[in-house]
């Protein structure tokens, strides 16, 4: 057989094995048809053999995608904005999962983060260890799904208009085999979503105050930490199974607060560091008021003392194991700082320095927390000083404490990057980072509200 080059991917290849040579191409032209056998067959199977998810890809699929991906990536996010257009316009009411300052499906933003995604898990499909160890993008991604309360047959929606986002946007190139690879392919990812996610269901029902999915709280108090930041805190309702429970969960894990502000059921949850102390009777996030957030706007503005809202169980990967042994540096910025207060409240005497980034004094939420923890702290005003360069933070915050820590960073995350970075020029050997709202490649693939 002689060896040819590939007509989209240039690639030097053979025609049994191109999926895009000729051969290939012209004999099966309909890439609707192709897509819509995929869907059909899928959808009789589930029915008779319950979900019907792949337990492992076949090598075939493996090296279909493998031969596929570098032609698929470039349309990746043309194919993301339709796949929006798709499910959102046959399924509105998935609009509840999505943050309306993001503007999905208009904005690019949620497109780019699920095509990122995409191609981060289709370049890596021989070797996928590294998204599914504890704590990486697979769990990170699963905690998101179940805080928002996703359900396993709702990914069966996400399949079938991804599949036929695929088929519209590359047309005849998707040959039927191209097409089962890929279906595999998302099926098996699924799956693997699935099955992390019926596991920390479980485990969030099983620890101590635990609940799955949605449980109505009273505000109990609401207290004013600076003129732009409140700490909101919740207990069960009388009568509530969870009344008189003390709450478990790991330190900078997020509760998820859904409000029905407009009475449309619509309103998506919005995820907030839980500031409470681990075991308290109540629960508690720190919310910071955002120009045109809308649920931040209406607790700041609108939320009372005995108001009712609901709550998804704490979740996220974002945590100090209490057992580790280690020292930990805890670097914020802005509102970053809440999953910091209950790092200090678990490492104690581990956390060698504290260091802040705010606007100035008055904005610094939980500053007399840490002044009073016995923690070293390094606190930037902006407004006083300027903003500090990346470089000149990480340099004293190493002269201070040395590199031989574990270094926590939550904030804006071109800051994180940058600061990271400086870290890690330095010599520091672990550095964890945070990000509030959606987060390329690591972030929710398909949902997203923070």
């Amino acid at each position: 057989m002689t060896e040819s080059k590939c007509p989209v991917s240039g690639a030097s290849t053979t025609a049994s094995k191109c999926p895009f040579s000729g051969a290939a191409a012209t004999s099966y032209p309909n890439a609707a048809k192709a897509v819509d056998g995929i869907i059909t067959n899928l959808t009789n199977k589930r029915s008779s053999e319950g979900m019907g998810l792949p337990e492992a890809m076949s090598q075939e699929t493996i090296d279909m995608i493998v031969a596929t991906a570098p032609a698929v990536a470039p349309k990746m996010l043309d194919i993301t904005k339709c796949f929006y257009e798709k499910i959102l316009g046959s399924h509105p009411e998935l609009l509840q999962f999505f943050n309306p300052a993001h503007n999905v499906p208009k904005s690019e933003n949620q497109p780019k983060a699920l095509a990122a995604s995409a191609i981060a898990y289709a370049t890596n499909i021989t070797d996928l260890s590294p998204l599914l160890v504890p704590g990486g993008p697979v769990q990170a991604i699963a905690h998101r799904h179940v805080a928002l309360g996703v359900h396993p047959m709702q990914y069966v929606v996400v399949h079938e208009k991804l599949m036929a986002a695929i088929g519209e946007i590359l047309g005849d190139i998707v040959t039927p085999e191209i097409a089962s690879a890929w279906s595999e392919a998302v099926l098996f990812l699924a799956k693997a979503f699935i099955d992390t996610e019926e596991g920390l269901y479980k485990a969030l029902e099983q620890r101590e105050g635990g609940w799955s999915g949605f449980a109505e709280f009273e505000v109990s108090e609401i207290n004013a930490l600076t003129d732009s930041v409140k700490q909101v805190s919740f207990k069960p309702p009388s009568g509530s199974p969870l009344e008189g429970k003390k709450f478990d969960f790991t330190g900078g894990q997020y509760l998820s607060l859904q409000i029905d502000i407009d009475g449309d059921n619509l309103t998506a949850p919005r995820h907030y560091t839980c500031t409470s102390p681990v075991g308290a009777d109540y629960l508690q996030c720190t919310i910071k008021k955002i120009g045109g957030g809308k649920v931040s706007t209406y607790v700041h503005d609108n939320l009372k003392v005995g108001d009712k809202i609901t709550l998804s169980p704490p979740v996220g990967v974002f945590t100090i194991p209490e057992e580790a042994e280690t020292s930990a540096v805890l670097l914020s910025a802005g509102i970053g700082v809440t999953p910091m207060v209950n790092f200090q409240r678990v490492l104690g005497d581990r956390v060698k320095l504290v260091v802040h980034v705010d606007r100035a004094e008055e904005t610094h939420p939980y500053k007399a927390f840490f002044e009073e923890s016995g923690a070293e702290t390094l606190f930037k005003y902006t407004s006083a000083t300027g903003r500090p360069k990346a470089s000149d933070l990480a340099q004293e915050t190493i002269d201070k404490v040395g590199k031989d820590h574990e270094f926590f960073i939550c904030g804006p995350e071109s800051w994180m990057e940058d600061v990271q970075a400086e870290l890690l020029s330095r010599g520091a050997k672990k550095v964890v980072c945070e990000v509030f709202g959606s987060q390329l490649a690591t972030g929710c693939p398909f949902f997203a509200s923070a």
